[in-house]
């Protein structure tokens, strides 16, 4: 592993660069006197515009470097050939020291920041799924060569860029089709790196979310987004250190998970693959590479190329699930970009977006596994492999709570961020005991910390899978099964990691001590701020640990945000009834 070096490197051929004394991040200078670009917002730029750079002795110190900008590019000729040469350098390799913002950088060939086209015009569909098609199948022939994984990973950062300017000499085909015709092995030049993002009030983020799902004609999306109190969160280094905290690090006595390959590993065909990318909803984002999911279906869909693109793909997606993936490769293609969320309640809720060939996989797997595992899971965990799990979990507490007798009590529990905190090395052997077919994948995707890029910051996810895989809530389910499985209140169900306990109180009162200790055992923990007990009028609780969680009516009692009591539902629908037709006044 080497270290950061602290000397800046232009991101643009013959185009002279230096670090900015405020912000830190290396910007592009004024051929003239040598000073620094002007950035940052139009009408609030950075006040080390204008202003010399820093000079080689008053370099700051590798902590004050943030953001995958701030990283070493290698030259591609010293990073390609065999995995196991003792010799190769690749950028994956940069490092900072412990003590640093951040455990590794995000490397620039592997992230987009430009707007990308967001559908294909048809005449380039053709040749851009032949020269996909073409790359994948490089892969696939020579996977140790990290230059095939590089030329896949900044595919769409050199090919779908928005051009800047529209009219005849700027078409978008013809832009495209050059751009292909054009496109070599240097990657130097390759990198579309766009301009640092300016802040938006929250209102404009927020309508310019919707009115990109109504483009996309995901209406659900768009209700989705309006209804939900969560606001996007600004990229900050405060929320940056929020995140950070959402992120713990590997425990230092964790096991190793098993290294032994699994045998049996099931394959995809052409028809799983396709049924995978029309699965995605309308108008998914895509990850730092920016390639969205109907890019590939835009492709796929070609009469003239779209077979070939497509069988490419099953051929990649099997490679994959053998556990084939460049060991220098897996940190980035298994990481992923994130997003901030500000709750309601407070805090941050973090969302991952993986790479969508990543994601793809990831669907293909969590089908296959969901229907094989769903007798396992079933009937206590309705996350995984029942068919409306949400609607029978909510039904199942409903009934419960309307006939519990009055010294019967039900407890809601709540994980400390359940999904970034579970032990990666429970989670892996739980897949090679139940489910070995799909262990090779799972390996290569969780047995290392992978990279998480949040605007110019870059984390390091070492524990839990992650909120964004689309297999992330089936491992998850996987891991806790035994727990679940363990608890003897009359009323056990769980929906991923909500967890419902029903029955006497001394009963409950055991189950919830089980869970404190042998969750702790898989790095789970209770937050006892939002552990709820429903509970009689009149009824005292004499157990020490039920009467720390928050005491809750049974007729104001809620699962899953579903009202238990028929009263409290009727209300709530009246209140749906008249935000409607108010709506349809207004209309």
């Amino acid at each position: 592993m080497t270290h950061l070096q602290t000397w800046p490197i232009s991101q643009k051929a013959n185009k002279p660069s230096g670090i900015c004394r405020k912000c830190k991040a290396v910007r592009q200078l004024h051929l003239k006197d040598g000073t620094v670009h002007r950035h940052g917002p139009q009408d609030n730029p950075c006040e080390g515009s204008n202003q010399p750079p820093l000079s080689d002795s008053s370099q700051p110190s590798n902590g004050q470097l943030s953001g995958h900008q701030s990283s070493v590019t290698a030259p591609l000729s010293n990073v390609s050939g065999s995995i196991n040469s003792p010799s190769s350098t690749s950028v994956c390799d940069v490092v900072l020291s412990p003590t640093d913002h951040f455990d590794e950088l995000f490397p620039d060939w592997a992230i987009t920041s430009v707007p990308l086209i967001k559908h294909m015009p048809k005449s380039v569909r053709s040749i851009c799924a032949s020269n996909l098609a073409g790359l994948l199948n490089k892969v696939v022939s020579n996977p140790t060569n990290i230059d095939c994984w590089k030329a896949i990973l900044s595919w769409s950062g050199r090919i779908l860029p928005t051009p800047k300017r529209g009219g005849k000499r700027h078409n978008v085909s013809a832009v495209i089709k050059k751009r292909i015709s054009s496109m070599d092995d240097d990657l130097s030049h390759a990198v579309f790196n766009g301009p640092a993002e300016r802040g938006k009030h929250p209102h404009f983020c927020l309508a310019d979310a919707v009115a990109s799902k109504l483009e996309d004609g995901n209406v659900r999306a768009a209700i989705r987004i309006l209804c939900s109190d969560d606001k996007p969160a600004p990229i900050t280094e405060e929320t940056f250190k929020e995140l950070q905290a959402k992120h713990p690090a590997a425990p230092a006595d964790r096991h190793a998970p098993p290294i032994d390959p699994a045998s049996g590993q099931f394959a995809v065909e052409d028809a799983d693959i396709l049924g995978a990318l029309r699965s995605f909803p309308a108008g998914s984002s895509g990850g730092p590479d920016g390639l969205r999911p109907q890019h590939l279906l835009d492709m796929v869909n070609n009469r003239e190329f779209g077979q070939t693109l497509l069988s490419s793909l099953t051929a990649f997606v099997n490679m994959l699930l053998r556990g084939t993936c460049h060991p220098k490769i897996s940190s980035i293609f298994f990481g992923g970009r994130l997003i901030a969320l500000t709750k309601k309640s407070g805090g941050i809720r973090p969302i991952a977006v993986g790479y969508s060939l990543r994601r793809l996989i990831s669907k293909c797997v969590n089908y296959y596994a969901s229907r094989k595992l769903s007798s396992y899971f079933s009937p206590r965990q309705l996350g995984i492999g029942t068919a409306g799990g949400c609607e029978a979990a909510v039904h199942a507490m409903r009934r419960f709570v309307d006939s519990m007798p009055a010294d019967y009590v039900v407890a809601k529990l709540d994980f400390s961020n359940a999904f970034n905190c579970l032990h990666r090395d429970a989670m892996l052997t739980a897949v090679k005991e139940k489910i070995p077919e799909i262990y090779n994948f799972c390996y290569s995707a969780y047995s290392q910390p992978s990279l998480l890029s949040f605007g110019s910051y870059t984390m390091s996810s070492q524990e839990g899978p992650q909120q964004g895989d689309p297999l992330g809530p089936t491992l998850f389910c996987l891991a806790v099964q035994p727990l679940l499985s363990s608890l003897s209140s009359e009323l056990t169900a769980g929906y991923l990691d909500d967890f419902s306990l029903g029955g006497p109180e001394q009963v409950v009162a055991r189950d919830v001590d089980t869970v404190i200790t042998e969750g702790s055992k898989l790095g789970l923990h209770l937050n006892f701020d939002k552990c709820e007990l429903f509970q009689h009028s009149g009824y005292q609780v004499q157990s020490s640990i039920l009467n720390s969680f928050i005491p809750v009516h049974k007729q104001d009692a809620a699962l899953l945000g579903a009202p238990l009591s028929v009263a409290q539902l009727s209300m709530r629908l009246w209140q749906i009834a008249a935000w409607s037709c108010l709506t349809l006044l207004k209309g």
